[in-house]
């Protein structure tokens, strides 16, 4: 009885002063100290609609064709509603002097967007329209461009389950784009198809979720410059191409709220690739100091 009341009383003597008090009013420390959502950001995902590829063979879904140029004006109409004071697009922050040269040119009646060859492109028809509409002086250059192809990954254990959403993302998505093209449906509900929650959640999932189940296998087709700065494990092949495509979409996310800070906008117009869309919402959702609008708010 002794030993034991001595063992306890060395114990007492060993514990901090306090011990025994609740935790809570460290965690609400915690939460009076998070930062509360300052900035709205607005991720337009996009085809990408300058590509030749994507309207030669297709006059109905060429954005420069009368229908879709009004469709277009309507679409930025509400796009204007949000208000934005910022809009960026997929260009890099290196190309920003080339960005700024041609907004200007275009904003001033010095140029046209049908005398550029990419004219027809998502930053052009919904960028820099929505900015000169606005009378903003700038549009936001934030991409960082990557060209890996997201079909390297083609062999690993577990590598059918990996395959399976990107067969139903491919199935749906040239679904949705022939029916566009074919002038079945209009530009706005492609738009809102490729914004949907389900959509955004297939892309994401097809990227940067799925992939971590493939291990012990090799890419195909890539780059030799692009395996020179991607040295992978094939153990780990599933992670390391998760790796490599997030890298990118982390640096896209540098660079606005760096443009954001630098520039202090609270309302944020991105127009970016469908892909960029679906993971940087998510990136942004985790971060305390912005707010994702969903697109269906306006569209």
């Amino acid at each position: 009885m002794k030993k034991a009341l001595l063992t306890l009383g060395l114990l007492a003597a060993l514990l901090p002063a306090g011990f025994g008090q609740s935790t809570k009013d460290l965690v609400k420390a915690l939460e009076a100290a998070k930062p509360t959502p300052q900035v709205e950001v607005l991720l337009l995902g996009s085809s990408h609609f300058g590509q030749s590829g994507f309207y030669k063979d297709a006059p109905k879904a060429d954005l420069f064709s009368a229908p879709r140029q009004q469709e277009i004006a309507e679409i930025n109409r509400l796009l204007a509603k949000f208000r934005p004071d910022m809009i960026m697009i997929e260009v890099t922050p290196q190309e920003q002097p080339t960005t700024d040269s041609l907004y200007t040119l275009y904003r001033t009646d010095k140029l046209q967007l049908e005398s550029l060859p990419y004219g027809r492109a998502e930053q052009f028809q919904f960028g820099y329209r929505l900015a000169k509409q606005l009378g903003h002086p700038r549009v936001y250059a934030v991409d960082a461009y990557e060209g890996i192809s997201n079909r390297i990954l083609q062999n690993g254990t577990n590598i059918d389950g990996f395959t399976k959403d990107w067969a139903l993302l491919s199935n749906v998505g040239k679904q949705a784009e022939t029916r566009f093209k074919q002038g079945q449906i209009s530009l706005r509900e492609f738009l809102g198809f490729t914004n949907s929650p389900a959509m955004l959640d297939l892309v994401y999932r097809s990227l940067l979720v799925n992939a971590a189940r493939v291990k012990q296998g090799t890419f195909v087709g890539l780059k030799p410059e692009d395996a020179a700065k991607n040295v992978t494990d094939p153990y780990y092949i599933g992670a390391e191409y998760m790796s490599m495509f997030y890298e990118r979409e982390a640096k896209i996310y540098s660079n606005i709220v760096t443009a954001q800070q630098a520039n202090q906008g609270k309302r944020l117009l991105v127009v970016m690739g469908s892909r960029h869309a679906a993971t940087l919402s998510r990136i942004f959702a985790n971060d305390p100091e912005y707010k994702v609008v969903p697109v269906s708010k306006y569209l």
